[in-house]
């Protein structure tokens, strides 16, 4: 039995050394396969170092780069130390050192195999320095540069070695020489020793109390030792007014001295003025209403003081008044009306105005202040006259006026000629009486030239010249202008005409003669000094009697030979193309000629011979006139009809067209008829008178 036990021991001994034998050479496999692969991978390693190439990284500053470390951020690849190997372009490092900022960098693809320098950015100290004060005002100055005005200094230095000062303007200015490393942050704390000054304060008068910051500190003269810094200065004595001051002790200026010279308190008045509006002046100074308005006026006190008060119309007042200091008086000025007469007289008699009320009629004797006063004369009928009178109690005033009636006013103003908005040259006429038309045996005259009395008594305004294309253009684009300026404007019915005229008052601010409705003449304002055109009695007068001696037949006189360029009529150049010229006769012209081309007729007038005919006022009638009576100021008859068109045309060849009576009826335009323009000097009530 112990054979077979020992037997049983040996086999399981011997299986255990079996099991461990197996296991030592799986282990030594295991380190085979393992001293393989990694011989394997340094082939690997090796072989990939033969194919790649490696970026050298220089780091700079040479301090630096003793601890650098560069490794691979992105991109596939290793690092050798400083040197960059990688299987992907564009690779991104990573650069870190000791005390210095971490830098990234990508290295392009043409820059791969080569040398990259990254420079590292020092990390610089930081300096902290607190002080025993806490003002603000404290400069720090490092290296001589101004770099902060606060009261601790904060900020960041690069290493190295700094001449520092402090300079705050209450203390004693400071240096200190700093040593600072990178990444280093030193905290120190500074006790600044106070600047020491002395005041030297006086005063007018001595004895004045001093405070300094609300702390008496004894009284004028007054000597005395403060560390730096603002002091409020009050100076105060009795009967005075306080002295206020700032004074600052520092660094740069210790010794201060002030003499304060102290002004007496002041009085006051309370005034009292009436009339008010005046002028007050105290002691000579003119002092404004807002000053003296209050509730009291402040005035030097222990003396005397001389206070006056005056106004236009009224005696001035003045008064003398010396008051204690603080003292308060009442004090009023009541002045009394300055008086003057005015004599006033005129002719006619006539209503007075002063200052817009009626005091009277003329004459008239007046009691008024010695202030200007507006005078008005007025009389119904007549011009106003306007003065202006300061009375005076020396001396009596005299107006004395002559009224003008408004009818002599208004011509004595009137401008014997003018031009208008449009361009438009008128000239004042005033007009006789006459005979118009022609007798039965005057050669050439028509069964239409009745003869009648006419007196015209309004004066007006005639156009010197006949309307031209472009004046009337401004009011009604018609025909396109011609190339030759000034031609007359022709092809334009009457109905154009008047319309022409209501516009042209219109813009003038007149009132229009014509009342045009619906494009069709309703009637006209006789009164109205508005634009029109000429009357026939009005365009037969200017051709035959004014400024002559005696009337005329023709434009130019009684002959019937025309004198050389008399007009624009059919001469020489017009035979073969009219029934009828006049022989020898050459005006220079084929057809319509600018305004203006003749000599202006005795009238001053152009072109009342000739050149174009002329729309004139009045409708067209072959009613014989009652030839007994005068016909005053004509406009024709009022009914509608035909027109009258005065004056004979550059197609006018004979003696009967010539004439100044001769006269047709129309309706419609021609290319040879025109227009001049007229307006009564008065207007309204006066043109009725």
């Amino acid at each position: 039995m112990t054979k077979n036990v020992f037997t049983s021991n040996s086999f399981a001994m011997n299986n255990s050394n079996l099991d461990l034998k197996i296991a030592a050479a799986r282990q030594k496999r295991l380190y085979l396969l393992f001293a393989i692969g990694l011989f394997g991978s340094f082939l690997f390693l090796f072989a990939l170092l033969g194919i790649m190439e490696g970026t050298s990284i220089e780091v700079l500053p040479a301090e630096a780069a003793s601890s650098s470390t560069v490794r691979l951020q992105t991109g596939l690849g290793f690092t050798v130390g400083n040197k960059v190997y990688s299987l992907t372009s564009n690779p991104e490092i990573v650069v870190s050192a000791k005390g210095y900022r971490t830098e990234k960098r990508t290295i392009p693809p043409y820059e791969i195999g080569g040398k990259v320098s990254v420079i590292l950015e020092e990390i610089p100290g930081r300096l902290i320095i607190q002080t025993n004060t806490d003002s603000d005002q404290t400069l720090w100055f490092v290296n001589s540069q101004h770099v902060a005005t606060a009261k601790e200094f904060d900020s960041e230095l690069e290493s190295g070695s700094y001449n520092l000062e402090i300079n705050n303007p209450h203390f004693q200015k400071q240096k200190h020489e700093i040593h600072i490393q990178r990444q280093e942050e030193k905290k120190l704390r500074v006790n600044l020793v106070p600047a020491v000054g002395s005041l030297n304060i006086d005063s007018e008068p001595d004895g004045a109390t001093v405070n300094l910051n609300g702390v008496e500190v004894g009284s004028t003269p007054l000597q005395i030792e403060k560390n730096g810094g603002l002091y409020q200065v009050e100076i105060t004595h009795p009967n005075y007014v306080a002295a206020s001051d700032a004074i600052e002790i520092t660094n740069e200026q210790s010794e201060i001295s002030r003499n304060y010279k102290l002004s007496l308190k002041t009085a006051f008045l309370k005034i009292t003025l009436d009339p008010p509006g005046g002028d007050f002046f105290l002691n000579g100074k003119k002092i404004e209403s807002s000053k003296w308005r209050q509730k009291r006026l402040a005035v030097p006190s222990t003396k005397t003081n001389t206070l006056y008060y005056s106004k236009n119309g009224f005696l001035s007042e003045t008064q003398k008044i010396s008051l204690k200091p603080d003292q308060e008086r009442n004090l009023s000025f009541q002045l009394k009306p300055e008086l003057g007469k005015v004599n006033i007289q005129s002719q006619p008699k006539a209503n007075v105005y002063i200052d817009g009320a009626i005091v009277g009629e003329t004459p008239i004797i007046l009691e008024l202040m010695a202030i200007q006063h507006d005078v008005e004369i007025k009389k119904p009928g007549y011009r106003a006259v306007k003065k202006k009178v300061t009375p005076s109690p020396k001396m009596a005033q005299q107006i004395t006026v002559s009224l003008q009636s408004e009818l002599q006013a208004r011509l004595a103003e009137a401008p014997k000629e003018y031009k208008n908005s449009v361009g438009v040259e008128l000239k004042l006429f005033f007009p006789t009486k006459f005979l118009m038309g022609a007798p039965r045996g005057e050669p050439g005259q028509r069964a239409n030239e009745f003869l009648r009395n006419i007196v015209l008594e309004k004066p007006f305004y005639a156009g010197k010249f006949e309307v031209t294309q472009e004046q009337f253009s401004k009011f009604k684009k018609t025909a396109p202008l011609a190339s030759t300026p000034n031609i007359p404007v022709t092809s334009i019915s009457w109905l154009e005409a008047i319309s022409f005229c209501n516009w042209l008052s219109s813009k003038e601010g007149l009132r229009p003669f014509y009342v045009i409705a619906s494009n069709k003449l309703r009637g006209f304002n006789p009164t109205s000094d508005g634009y029109r055109l000429l009357t026939e009695a009005e365009w037969e007068w200017l051709s035959r009697k004014a400024l002559r001696s005696t009337q005329t037949r023709f434009s130019w006189g009684d002959d019937t030979t025309l004198p050389p360029m008399t007009g624009n009529i059919a001469d020489e150049n017009a035979k073969g193309l009219v029934q009828f010229y006049v022989p020898n006769y050459d005006d220079g012209f084929p057809d319509i000629a600018p305004v203006g081309s003749f000599h202006p007729e005795k009238s001053g007038l152009s072109d009342l011979v000739g050149n174009v005919s002329e729309w004139v006022h009045d409708f067209y009638s072959l009613v014989p006139p009652d030839g007994k009576k005068a016909e005053v100021d004509p406009l024709g008859p009022k009914r509608e009809g035909l027109h009258v068109l005065k004056g004979s045309n550059w197609r006018s060849g004979t003696l009967t067209e010539l004439r100044a009576s001769f006269r047709e009826g129309l309706a419609e335009s021609r290319d040879d008829l025109g227009f001049r323009i007229a307006r009564y000097l008065y207007g309204g009530t006066n043109a009725k008178n």
